[in-house]
């Protein structure tokens, strides 16, 4: 079984709430160590918005990742446009014209020195986006069972 085949298999789906496409939320590449200047400075992986559409970066109501069972410090969080431009969580409120645009995976990077160890692991990501026509509590959840 190749990786892509491994990492299907692994994805656990839960939704709360009338959640939209949750099951599909978790790109399927995966977790990889995230590199910069040959050194591990943490983990990465790909979100698809949990929407029929696109929207931009200001309506993500709520953004939480959990690694092994353990809320990761929003500070910590940086969501990466394919542009290349980096936002922390704390601006995202702000950015109205940068758009998350419906099937495309948004990469997000969790600094942590060191990366993850080797072993099994499990991502969970919560994701809303407040949309005035969409019940508030509507939260997408997606959990990945995955190997570094």
């Amino acid at each position: 079984m190749d990786k892509m085949e491994a990492n299907k298999k692994n994805h656990i789906f839960s939704k709360e709430g009338s959640a939209m496409n949750a099951k599909y939320m978790i790109d399927p590449s995966g977790v990889k160590q995230y590199v910069c200047d040959n050194t591990i400075k943490g983990y990465e992986f790909g979100v698809k918005i949990p929407y029929y559409m696109g929207v931009p970066l200001s309506q993500i109501d709520l953004y939480k990742v959990y690694m092994d069972g353990t809320e990761v410090d929003p500070e910590d969080i940086r969501l990466i446009m394919k542009t290349g431009e980096e936002f922390k969580m704390s601006e995202i409120l702000t950015v109205g014209t940068y758009f998350w645009e419906y099937g495309e995976s948004l990469r997000t990077v969790v600094l942590k020195e060191g990366g993850l160890p080797k072993g099994e692991h499990e991502l969970k990501v919560e994701v809303r986006i407040a949309v005035f026509y969409f019940p508030k509590d509507t939260l997408n959840t997606a959990i990945l069972k995955f190997e570094i």
